[in-house]
């Protein structure tokens, strides 16, 4: 037993490694969670200080736009395995230059506040960036003074500039402290992301400007409708990607054992020969035939015989060791791939250990407790020939067993065969 000092201790050792690779390490980012914050408070306060704290729209506008805002950050769209697109920025621009820096700031700051599962500092580095972009983004708006269609053409590409490069410089230094590692893999593509977000959405803050003057209640309403839309077709993705790894699951599982199928045993098989031929440590190959099932199926039923498949994959799957893999091949066929097997020896034992596992005990159905056996071939997968020629070297090894049944045979590798033979 561990004492606790030791465990103590291993924590410790744990600490000072760090996380896996690839993992960003949490204990890191806390100057950039301190740091942007602090200069977009201070940036603010001198705002306030220098032009006072006037709102260049009517609170109720300034509310429903803060609340977009934080809106928009809750719709996430996926791009990939580690970047993802909210509309949270187009909409803190816009409330931005509708309502004033002040307002920019309240929409940057509210797409943080609604965040329980992010951690502490994420929030305060993400939401000190956004209230940076709606700060600079609304003071950009105000000295272009727009008043013509032209002028508020250039607001919006002025505002939107601003907060593409407030942002590539918070990413930049966000992923400085907290990955370093991703750094030149993840940044460029975010920033294309954001160029190409800039390109699409300065005509629809542009039209939307234009709209405010006569009618702010609609931009609001148009602003919720395209977050709506964004949400309805992120539902949509998440939903059919589910479906589509459950169908790639299924491809792969046994329906009536659950048990992996042909195809995705023949896939394991490919992927461990690429292992042993790599260096690995050889495996096991095995198939497994149950004897006299036919007689089963024709006294009990074919209900019965389905129940006596579904037994014996049970019993070699919670018998067996977890890195094994037991799949159907077909019928009552079912083969078993056993990683980090050495040698001869440990084949011969493998493949007893199998057929102990479903004789030791008669298997219980739905009408009667039937005594079942197994034959079992089995060979050495160590890369001397393909899968399938391995496969067929175990299902030869099979055809001696189901000579006497409830046996087992093994047929090695002609080298490893040899080695034996002169031992």
């Amino acid at each position: 037993m561990t004492s606790p000092a030791a465990a103590r201790r291993g924590r410790g050792q744990d600490a000072r490694r760090g996380p896996a690779p690839g993992v960003a390490d949490p204990r890191r980012g806390t100057r950039v969670a301190i740091g942007i914050p602090l200069i977009a408070a201070l940036a603010t306060t001198l705002w306030v200080y220098v032009e006072g704290a006037a709102l260049e729209t009517s609170l109720p506008m300034a509310i429903a736009l803060v609340s977009a805002a934080a809106a928009a950050e809750r719709v996430v769209v996926q791009l990939g395995p580690r970047s993802w697109y909210t509309a949270a920025t187009p909409v803190i621009v816009l409330a931005a230059l509708i309502g004033g820096p002040l307002v920019g700031v309240a929409a940057g700051a509210s797409t943080q506040i609604f965040q329980p599962e992010s951690v502490w500092r994420r929030q305060a580095a993400e939401g000190g960036v956004a209230s940076l972009q709606g700060l600079l983004a609304g003071i950009a708006g105000l000295a272009i003074l727009p008043g013509n269609s032209a002028d508020l053409i250039r607001a919006a590409a002025a505002g939107m500039t601003v907060a593409i490069l407030v942002n590539g410089v918070g990413r930049f230094l966000i992923m400085l402290e907290r990955h370093p590692a991703l750094l030149l893999q993840l940044w460029p593509l975010g920033l294309r992301v954001d160029l190409l977000e800039g390109v699409l959405v300065v005509p629809i803050i542009s039209v939307l400007l234009m709209t405010e003057g006569t009618s702010p209640f609609l931009v609001v309403i148009t602003v919720f409708s395209l977050l709506t839309v964004l949400l309805i077709a992120q539902r949509s993705r998440a939903s059919t990607a589910a479906e589509l790894a459950a169908e790639q699951a299924n491809a792969r599982r046994d329906q009536l054992t659950g048990a992996a199928n042909r195809r995705a045993f023949e896939e394991a098989m490919a992927a461990e020969h690429s292992r042993v031929v790599r260096g690995a440590v050889p495996a096991g190959l095995f198939v497994v035939d149950l004897d006299r099932f036919k007689s089963v199926n024709d006294r009990f039923g074919h209900a019965v015989g389905d129940e006596v498949l579904i037994e014996v994959v049970r019993r070699l799957t919670d018998g067996l060791r977890p890195a094994d893999l037991v799949a159907r091949w077909g019928g009552e066929e079912i083969a078993v791939l056993a990683p980090g097997v050495k040698g001869g020896r440990q084949v011969e034992q493998f493949a007893e250990r199998i057929r102990t596992l479903i004789r030791e005990l008669p298997i219980a159905t739905s009408t009667t407790a039937l005594p079942v056996t197994v034959s079992v071939g089995g060979t050495l997968l160590d890369g001397s020939v393909a899968p399938a020629a391995a496969f067929a070297r175990a299902d030869r090894a099979l055809y001696d067993a189901k000579r006497t049944r409830d046996a087992t045979a093994v047929v090695l590798p002609p080298k490893l065969a040899l080695r034996l033979e002169t031992a």
